[in-house]
C-alpha cells in the first residue's frame, strides 16, 4: 500500500485527535504513518491502530510548557534552538526517505512544513480559520476583546513581522528554501484544509487552495466511567461539563472551578492532570481524567469550555449551549460565532470570576432561547459529511501529482 505520513505534537490532544480522524478517511487504502517528538497523547495513536514513530529530540515538560505559552500569547521566545530545528530536520528527512509517502499532513509540526518542501512531498493542513493567513489578509479581528485598531495592528504585526522563526530562516537558507516571513509560512500546506463551515465563518469565500471541510473533533473510543453515567443520569440537577483542554491556564481554571460552589448544580470536570493535591475542589464537582466528550455532553444541560476549536463544535453536535472561556485569541475566535449567532455566552480569560461564571450559568439555564439556538446549530453541523469532504479535496489534489 502506498503511505502517508502525519505529524503530531503528542502534547496538544486536539491537534493529535485531528489527524487520527483524518487518517481514518485513508486508513483502507493508505498505510498511515505518525510521527511525534513525544507527548502524553500520543498514545491514542497506537490505540486508534495506526503506526507511531518516536522522533528525537524529544520534547521535554519544561520545552512543551514553553509552547503552551507561546500558544496563549504570553512568551514569544524561540522554543527550538538551531542544533534542535537542525537535529528534528534530518530525522524527519530520513524519515520520509524510509516511507516514501504519497502525500503528508502537517498536524502543527512545524519543521515538518520545510522537511516536505525540502523533499517536495504535497503537504495538506487541517487548520482553523482563525488567524491564518486569508484571515488576517482580510482584516479580521486578531481578538474580539481589542478595539478595531488594535486588531488591525496586530494583524500586520501577525502577517509582517517575522516572530519567532529567525531559526527556521537560517534554516531554510541552508537548504536552499525560500526564508519563511513570518510563522504563518511554515505553518501552511501546499492544501489548506479548514475544518469548519461557511455559516459560522467570518470569512465567506476563501482563496485558491483553500477549502472548507465541516467539523473534525475527536472521537474517542472509550466508555463513559460508570460511575459519572450514574451520576449524570441520577439527578434533576442542572448538569454541567466543565474542559478547559491540554492549553489550561491553570488560574483560570481554578477560578472557574471555584465559582461552581455552593450552586445547585452537578459538574463533571475532566481536568485532572491540569490539578495539584493542595487544590480545593467544590464538592458538585466531579474530577476525572480525560473523557469521551460526545458522550458525557449528550448527558448534561450546558458546557463551559476553553473553546478549542474541536470543543467547541463538539458541544455544538451535542446541541447543547455553552459559556465559552478562551486560553487565546485563536479560541476567542472559536467562540465569538456562535455567542453572536445566540447559543453561547463569551467571557474574556482576564474577566473570570464567581460573579461572570454564576450570572452566565443562571442565563444558560433559565433562558430557553440559548437552548433553542443550540438546537438549531447542531443541525446546520450535522448537515456536513467531513471525511467525504475532505477524502474529495485530497483526491482531486493527488491526482494532479
Amino acid at each position: 500500500m502506498n503511505k502517508i505520513m502525519f505529524g503530531i505534537v503528542g502534547w496538544n490532544i486536539a491537534e493529535t485527535t485531528r489527524m487520527i480522524e483524518t487518517a481514518k478517511i485513508f486508513r483502507h487504502e493508505y498505510e498511515c504513518h505518525f510521527f511525534s517528538y513525544g507527548g502524553e497523547f500520543e498514545h491514542l495513536v497506537e490505540a486508534a491502530g495506526f503506526s507511531l514513530h518516536h522522533l528525537r529530540p524529544v520534547e521535554d515538560q519544561e520545552k512543551i510548557e514553553h509552547l503552551w505559552k507561546i500558544d496563549r500569547g504570553e512568551r514569544f521566545r524561540q522554543p527550538w534552538t538551531m542544533g534542535e530545528l537542525r537535529e528534528r530536520i534530518r530525522n524527519e528527512l530520513a524519515l520520509i526517505d524510509d516511507l516514501e509517502p504519497s502525500f503528508a499532513f502537517l498536524g502543527s509540526v512545524l519543521t515538518f512544513s520545510m522537511s516536505c518542501k525540502i523533499r517536495k512531498i504535497k503537504l495538506f493542513n487541517i487548520i482553523p480559520l482563525a488567524l491564518s493567513r486569508p484571515y488576517l489578509e482580510a482584516g479580521l479581528p486578531v481578538s474580539p476583546f481589542l478595539p478595531r485598531w488594535l486588531n488591525l495592528l496586530a494583524g500586520y504585526i501577525f502577517l509582517h513581522v517575522p516572530l519567532l522563526v529567525s531559526n527556521f530562516r537560517k534554516i531554510a537558507k541552508t537548504y536552499g528554501l525560500r526564508p519563511p516571513k513570518n510563522a504563518l509560512d511554515v505553518w501552511t500546506g501546499d492544501i489548506n484544509i479548514v475544518a469548519d463551515i461557511k455559516e459560522f465563518s467570518l470569512l465567506k469565500k476563501l482563496p485558491n487552495g483553500w477549502y472548507f471541510s465541516g467539523p473534525l473533533f475527536a472521537k474517542l473510543v472509550q466508555p463513559v466511567p460508570d460511575h459519572v453515567e450514574s451520576s449524570l443520569r441520577n439527578t434533576s440537577k442542572p448538569k454541567i461539563y466543565f474542559a478547559m483542554g491540554s492549553s489550561a491556564n491553570r488560574k483560570v481554571l481554578l477560578k472557574t472551578l471555584q465559582a461552581f460552589d455552593g450552586l445547585d448544580v452537578l459538574v463533571v470536570a475532566p481536568v485532572r492532570s491540569h490539578l495539584k493535591p493542595t487544590d480545593i475542589i467544590p464538592g458538585n464537582v466531579i474530577i476525572t481524567d480525560w473523557l469521551p466528550a460526545l458522550e458525557v455532553m449528550r448527558l448534561v444541560d450546558l458546557a463551559v469550555t476553553h473553546g478549542g476549536q474541536g470543543t467547541v463544535q463538539t458541544t455544538i453536535m451535542s446541541g447543547k449551549p455553552f459559556i465559552g472561556i478562551g486560553m487565546q485569541p485563536e479560541q476567542d475566535l472559536n467562540i465569538y460565532p456562535f455567542a453572536v449567532f445566540g447559543n453561547a455566552i463569551q467571557i474574556s480569560k482576564n474577566k473570570v470570576s464567581q460573579k461572570t461564571i454564576q450570572t452566565s450559568l443562571e442565563k444558560l439555564i433559565h433562558d430557553d432561547s440559548y437552548k433553542t439556538k443550540a438546537l438549531k446549530a447542531k443541525t446546520i453541523l450535522e448537515k456536513y459529511n467531513t471525511h467525504e469532504i475532505i477524502e474529495t479535496i485530497v483526491q482531486r489534489a493527488v491526482a494532479q501529482l
